[in-house]
């Protein structure tokens, strides 16, 4: 009998051995799959979520594609019925799959911005985009693509974008192509752009006259946005550095009459020889010789002499501080035949201040300017240029600005004096100089020599 118990007790063994093998097996099975099927469910959540999050165009969209009149070019119309997110995008399509790519993927960073800001409808919004096809007669095309949105309660914002291309051959062109590619041209004409930023009345706080005077710098990225007509060229300045259309373009125009001699070929104007044999001789050969900030009593005498020297009478644009603390100079400037004008008591910019601050600056000068010299400034010149409506407002005289910036106040250079001008000037000119540095009166000698030589004759501001 215990032979046989035994026996019994080693199969029972043998039995409970395999059991307890396969029951672990069997839940090594069951908690990987457990856990496979856990990871693809947090998988599959994050995916759902990724989804979610992700920036989707509304599903209501409806394209057409229509002819314009001008062959070679179509309009692509994007209308976006959802009324969580609204849009109507127009935009040409031409014959030229490169700068249909610029254009198209243009239209795509605003949408998807659009979208994003929108929250895909969760933020009340709408967008719209229009085009205007500019065409000029060497058959070259420009596209000004205007986006206005709006974003929840936001007031509506703009962003002018322009795109530009020979419609012969495809080929892009730029404001270089447009200017010879001639950094002396540009230079000019960021001068000249500069000063209309500074009449432009409309332009709001956020354009300050610092922003005005960076992004008008002399450089080729700065003019890159642009159209050109056979009349007029037109340059659009962003207010703020922000992501697509949430910026505002400010818009200037200069006439090619007043740009004519700085473009290349095929973008100048023809003027025909009745026109030049008409013009009169002695209204072209007239320059203005302007001094700003002084009068100071070593610089300014010496500045004096060089002009007599040369039977030369010119315009002082005088700081009320400086006829306060100079009044001989100031005096004798007058009495040897000079013009006096005002430039403000301290050289501020004017647009920041509060209207009772800038009549102060303006009567106080004008004030002690009469006083001193027993005679009433002729005109006024604001500092660094910067004018708006609301500054004319605060006096009747003639506001005199310039063409030709010597630079004197940035190079303190002699000899780049004359460089300068020679560069810029041209019959009319109002050349600008500051009868406080050295190295103007140090210069200013060479620049009347070569103004004789080229047969100009020197006025007073107010002549011109």
């Amino acid at each position: 009998m215990k032979g046989v118990l035994i026996l019994n007790r080693k199969k029972l063994k043998r039995r409970s051995f395999w059991i307890n093998t396969f029951l672990l097996f069997f839940i090594g099975i069951l908690t990987i799959s457990t856990f496979s099927l856990m990871t693809m469910a947090t998988k599959k959540d994050n995916a759902s979520t990724a989804e979610a999050n992700k920036v989707t165009v509304p599903t209501k969209i409806m394209f057409n594609t229509s002819e314009s009149d001008i062959p070679g070019i179509k309009i692509v119309t994007e209308t976006s019925t959802d009324a969580s997110a609204p849009f109507v995008l127009q935009y040409p399509q031409t014959e030229y799959s490169t700068h249909n790519k610029a254009v198209f993927q243009y239209i795509e960073r605003a949408k998807e911005n659009y979208l994003t800001k929108t929250q895909n409808g969760k933020v009340e919004g709408d967008l719209t985009i229009s085009y205007e096809i500019i065409s000029h007669s060497s058959k070259k095309y420009s596209i000004a693509l205007t986006t206005n949105r709006v974003i929840g309660e936001a007031s509506e914002q703009q962003r002018i974008e322009s795109f530009h291309w020979n419609l012969e051959t495809g080929e892009n062109f730029t404001i270089k192509d447009v200017l010879e590619n001639d950094s002396k041209h540009l230079m000019m004409l960021s001068t000249l752009v500069r000063h209309n930023l500074y009449n432009n009345s409309t332009l709001s706080n956020e354009f300050s006259q610092d922003k005005i005077r960076l992004e008008t710098q002399p450089t080729w990225e700065n003019f890159d946005q642009f159209v050109v007509t056979d009349k007029s060229i037109t340059f659009y300045f962003a207010e703020s550095e922000e992501e697509i259309g949430l910026v505002n373009s400010i818009v200037t125009t200069i006439p090619l009459t007043t740009i004519n001699e700085l473009l290349a070929e095929p973008f100048q104007l023809l003027i025909e020889e009745d026109e030049v044999t008409q013009a009169p001789a002695e209204t072209t050969k007239k320059v203005a010789l302007t001094f700003d900030d002084g009068p100071n009593p070593k610089t300014t005498v010496q500045i004096l002499e060089i002009l007599n020297k040369y039977d030369a009478k010119a315009t002082f644009f005088m700081l009320g501080n400086r006829v306060q603390a100079y009044p001989e100079i100031a005096k004798q400037v007058r009495e040897e035949g000079h013009e006096i004008s005002n430039h403000s008591w301290n050289h501020p910019d004017l647009t920041k201040l509060s209207t009772e601050k800038v009549q102060r600056e303006i009567q106080d000068t004008n004030t002690i300017i009469e006083m001193v010299t027993g005679e009433k400034s002729t005109s006024f010149r604001p500092p660094y240029g910067a004018v708006n409506a609301a500054v004319r407002q605060q006096t009747n005289l003639p506001i005199v600005l310039w063409d030709v910036d010597t630079l004197d106040w940035q190079d303190r250079d002699a000899h780049q004096l004359l460089v300068n001008v020679k560069r810029d000037v041209k019959g009319g000119s109002t050349i600008l100089m500051h009868d406080i540095h050295q190295s103007t009166a140090d210069g200013l000698d060479a620049v009347l020599a070569y103004l004789q030589s080229e047969d100009y004759t020197f006025v007073k501001a107010s002549d011109l």
